[in-house]
């Protein structure tokens, strides 16, 4: 999609995956704790002040689809926002 390998390895990329994922303020990273705590994604984004980027997943099954590629990690991230997956039951199948 337009995407670079060094973009990807440098600050741009990994380190925001990194942060993203580890940090204790990241947004994203606070939502995947209480979406694992068992709170619902309704409950979560209604008690939020700002909105955690990872959330706007709607699009990613139509462009997985598009680009014919496949994204079992996505997919399960879907199914846990979008179709009340419990998170044990999608780490599972990952």
């Amino acid at each position: 999609m337009g995407g670079t390998a060094q973009a990807f390895y440098g600050l741009s990329g990994a380190g925001d995956l990194i942060v993203t994922c580890y940090s204790e303020r990241s947004r994203n990273h606070t939502v995947g704790k209480r979406l694992g705590r068992g709170e619902s994604l309704v409950q979560i984004t209604q008690s939020m002040r700002m909105v955690a980027e990872g959330i706007p997943l709607r699009g990613a099954p139509s462009s997985r689809r598009k680009l014919k590629i496949e994204t079992p990690i996505i997919d399960q991230v879907y199914a846990v926002l979008y179709e009340q997956k419990k998170p044990m039951g999608a780490l599972k199948k990952c």
